[in-house]
């Protein structure tokens, strides 16, 4: 294993900055598809508000089916192949989107298939990448790796949305999903060059018993600090699903705003969750770890509420929604960076990939539940009414984490220490 030295910053270690530029690149990807793929669903394959839910389902379902599994093979195989074989793999499937539809035969089915296969190595690659962090810094820089790495997408938010939006008007979705697909090439090789020596995995037994696979749940829901964690993350992903796929219609549909107009909204929250990811760790000392994230969870997850008092003009949908989205990201942004810290730091080294992928099976997997229940309820009433009752959902997530021993921890160290001793 190399690290640098606990006085100095995770930045200068090369092979955090080839992981870090890796994780830039497959980011800013990714979410130039966030807008891409709904647009393209939208504008190019018609689809209705219940085929636009079953494409986002699909693309989460993995979440819910492959984590457990996936979390054992992070435990007991080096991780950087791993992330590299899954970028590789995401960029021969989202190739396929652009092809398709050029070649005229393009269906919301294969949308369907290729989004969720694509799901699958996302759920390899964020699994093994978590475990991988550690291996490359100390314990007392995690903080400022997690924040450079939160810094990163952050800042893909700001300006690969925009982009996004800007290439589906531009050029077309299937541009956009050719960018996308090269990303994943670009970040596998900038992956290929961290030459760390892996810690050595345990010996494992030729087929895992299913306390092995399960070992991972068995701790996410012991551990208190993580269980409400765990908690606040489930229920801030169902419901702002439903509210994103609300905004998505209500926005396209209802109100007229353009994929441009679409794209400088998602870049407001990117600017917002940039400013919190770069800073956030610069309070922690000041007011306290504990105090700080609950702070912050209030604020990102109660903003959205404010969408209630929103018309139908597109200049008021802009500034508001704008406004919004700036408050709810620097209020995540920060959030965010102290969770998965705290995340790894509670955690024995030889459970984390079972750990973080027993914590995604239950917060990512409510993503597909989301998709599938803003859909109906955006189909049975209007995209208005989904994103308002998804807004609401969301601020209920930080009551989690408000009636937790989470708000009491003074540090990180604090927060290992009590782990260990239970």
């Amino acid at each position: 294993m190399t690290a640098v030295t606990a006085s100095r910053g995770a930045w200068d270690s090369r092979d955090f900055r080839r992981l870090w530029t890796g994780s830039a690149a497959s980011t800013f990807g990714s979410e130039v598809a966030e807008l891409a793929v709904p647009l393209l669903a939208i504008g190019v394959l018609a689809a209705t508000p219940g085929e636009l839910g079953a494409l986002r389902t699909a693309q989460f379902l993995p979440f819910l089916l492959a984590t457990l599994p996936l979390g054992l093979l992070v435990d007991r195989r080096r991780r950087l192949p791993l992330m590299i074989g899954a970028d590789v793999g995401r960029f021969a499937l989202i190739l396929v989107i652009p092809i398709a539809v050029w070649a005229g035969f393009a269906q919301i089915e294969l949308l369907y298939g290729v989004m969720f296969l694509a799901g699958v190595l996302t759920v390899l690659y964020q699994v093994a990448d978590f475990a991988f962090v550690p291996e490359i810094v100390t314990p007392h820089q995690l903080v400022d790796a997690n924040g450079k790495l939160a810094a990163a997408q952050s800042a893909n938010e700001i300006g690969a949305r925009g982009f996004g939006g800007l290439l589906v008007q531009a050029a077309s979705g299937p541009v956009a999903m050719l960018v996308n697909a090269l990303t994943y090439l670009v970040s596998a090789l900038s992956l290929r060059g961290i030459a760390v020596v892996e810690t050595a995995r345990p010996p494992a037994s030729s087929r895992p018993s299913w306390a092995e696979v399960t070992a991972g749940l068995r701790e996410a829901l012991r551990n208190r600090f993580i269980r409400s964690l765990l908690g606040e993350a489930t229920t801030f992903n169902l419901f702002n699903e439903v509210f994103i796929l609300g905004l998505m219609l209500f926005t396209v549909r209802e109100v007229g705003l353009s994929p441009v107009q679409l794209g400088i909204v998602f870049t407001a929250g990117g600017v917002g969750s940039f400013l919190g990811a770069w800073f956030g760790s610069r309070v922690t000392g000041r007011f306290g770890y504990g105090r700080v994230l609950l702070i912050t969870l209030v604020l990102g997850n109660t903003a959205p509420a404010l969408v209630a008092l929103t018309g139908t003009d597109v200049v008021g949908v802009l500034v508001l929604f704008c406004a919004v989205f700036v408050v709810m990201g620097v209020g995540i942004g920060i959030a965010n960076v102290h969770a998965v810290t705290l995340r790894q730091a509670a955690l024995p080294e030889s459970l984390r990939g079972r750990v973080n992928a027993a914590y995604r099976l239950i917060s990512w997997g409510a993503i597909p539940v989301g998709a599938s229940l803003g859909g109906v309820l955006a189909g049975v009433t209007d995209g208005r009414t989904a994103m308002v009752a998804g807004a609401f959902g969301m601020a209920l997530a930080t009551l989690w984490v408000a009636f937790s021993p989470v708000r009491r921890l003074a540090s990180i160290d604090e927060a290992a220490r009590l782990s260990r001793t239970g």
